[in-house]
């Protein structure tokens, strides 16, 4: 992602891009390790704008009664890749929502790693008040049918 340079064409997508327009786009769910997650008869959802240099992404997922929630770390690919950043553990931080239906909602942050492909989910609590750690199919709670989870990021694209 670049800003305008002298002598380029402005085109509608470029103008869109600029004033922040919504574009839909359908993530990939992944995990970091273990079995993969399958959407099933789930729901995928998400967009982002382009607004000059940065880029805001949401992300929602709801669990059906077909979905599986794989064996590692939640991941969602991103819509283009995040630029790099002055520290390899620094990383642009967004916010997160779960919520275990009927029971409870679990806050948490989300956190694109500088380069970084994917977007992770973070609590700081979960069900059983352990440490904080990646959201995954037991964290912050055992995800089941009709549980979802929200996520929105702004991040600066490579």
């Amino acid at each position: 992602m670049t800003n305008w340079l002298a002598g380029q064409k402005i085109t509608a997508g470029g103008l869109n891009n600029d004033a922040g327009q919504w574009t839909a786009y359908t993530p990939t769910w992944t995990s970091s390790s273990g079995a993969a997650p399958s959407l099933g008869n789930g729901t995928l959802d998400g967009e982002y704008s382009l607004n000059g240099s940065t880029c805001t992404v949401r992300i929602a997922l709801a669990g059906g009664s077909t979905t599986t929630w794989g064996g590692g770390q939640h991941r969602f690919a991103l819509p283009f890749t995040a630029a790099s950043l002055a520290n390899a553990n620094f990383g642009y931080i967004g916010s997160a929502l779960g919520s275990d239906l009927g029971t409870a909602y679990y806050p948490g942050i989300c956190r694109i790693f500088g380069a970084g492909t994917f977007v992770m989910l973070i609590s700081p609590t979960t069900a059983t008040g352990s440490a904080p750690a990646e959201w995954n199919a037991t964290r912050p709670f055992t995800w089941g049918s009709g549980d979802h989870l929200s996520l929105e990021i702004t991040y600066k694209p490579a």
